[in-house]
């Protein structure tokens, strides 16, 4: 973790393992919408054209979904 601010943003590192030399950044911002609801927002920030057009190629968009959807999931068992 790069910073933490409760309730607003995390920024975090991560390397993506086919590339290791591209390590990138990911900012998760937390939106109150209120009545219990929170809208989460990701961008992640590659250090090359090169090193996001990789990321995607990969298939790396639908591990990504898919953990978006199990979480969903759970918490709508909460």
């Amino acid at each position: 973790m790069h910073s933490v601010v409760p309730q607003q943003r995390i920024i975090e590192t991560f390397e993506f393992e086919p590339f290791p030399e591209a390590v990138g950044v990911t900012i998760l911002t937390f939106e109150d919408l209120g009545a219990g609801r929170t809208r989460l927002t990701s961008r992640d920030v590659y250090p090359s054209v090169e090193s996001r057009d990789a990321a995607l190629a990969s298939g790396m968009e639908y591990g990504v979904v898919e953990g978006y959807q199990r979480l969903d999931d759970l918490l709508a068992r909460l």
